[in-house]
């Protein structure tokens, strides 16, 4: 694994860190409404930024799209600990496991279609094929 790769896991790990933290049932929420909600904006970009390098770097981050919806829908007090805790554990998932487990869409080398010979008596069947 190179570098970016590496740089890309911590940053995962921190964005997952930060937003387990902010889905704690009272603390978080307190901690939130008691700073004026600028830990939320503050995740936003975060998740922004993660989202941006994740993706100049050829892959996807669904963890943190889920951050950034929650960084946005934060301020209503249950909802916004809910989709706290569920991003905080689709990064931690995607961090520990990678994008194997979050994406199963990746293809190695595709064939391409080759046609079917076509038999002498399909040849003088001009109007219907079968």
């Amino acid at each position: 694994m190179d570098g970016r790769q590496d740089s890309l896991r911590t940053l995962k790990w921190v964005s997952g860190g930060l937003e387990a933290a902010l889905g704690i049932p009272l603390l978080g929420g307190f901690f939130i409404m008691g700073t004026g909600y600028t830990p939320l904006l503050f995740m936003l970009a975060f998740h922004i930024v993660v989202v941006v390098l994740t993706a100049r770097a050829g892959r996807v981050s669904k963890g943190n799209i889920v951050g950034i919806v929650a960084s946005t829908v934060g301020v209503i007090p249950v909802v916004g600990m809910l989709l706290h805790m569920a991003a905080a554990i689709t990064i931690l998932l995607d961090a520990a496991f990678g994008n194997r487990i979050i994406t199963r869409t990746h293809v190695e080398r595709v064939e391409p279609i080759r046609p079917r010979p076509v038999r002498k008596e399909q040849e003088r069947k001009e109007d219907h094929p079968f």
